[in-house]
């Protein structure tokens, strides 16, 4: 059935259930250990790509993440982290820059 309309021989798919209060909470906890994680150990990308956990330092805090969070949820987090990572340390170089002009005058 396609929105509702005719007929179909496949039954609808269930419509995915929004996480408890409790999932979302474990879901956001584990997120915070993971990164912690990376973070003492120096990586940036959580996985283990190019830039990521090759090493397998965070292997037990990403396993306990990937269970606890909903895939998307994982994606979403993941990119926002390089995000912020990648805008902070723009920001510190402009402060950096900012800084040695104003002392050269």
């Amino acid at each position: 059935m396609v929105f509702g309309w005719g007929s179909s021989s496949t039954p609808a798919a269930a419509e995915p259930v929004a996480p408890s209060r409790e999932q979302r909470a474990k879901c956001w906890s584990t997120r915070d250990a993971y990164f912690a994680c990376l973070d003492q150990h120096g990586v940036i990308q959580p996985g283990d790509g190019e830039l990521g956990d090759k090493q397998g330092f965070c292997a037990a805090f990403r396993k306990e993440y990937e269970g606890s969070c909903g895939r998307s949820w994982i994606e979403y987090f993941n990119k926002r982290r390089v995000l912020e990572i990648r805008q902070q340390k723009t920001l510190e170089a402009a402060e950096k820059q900012r800084q040695q002009a104003a002392g050269g005058r």
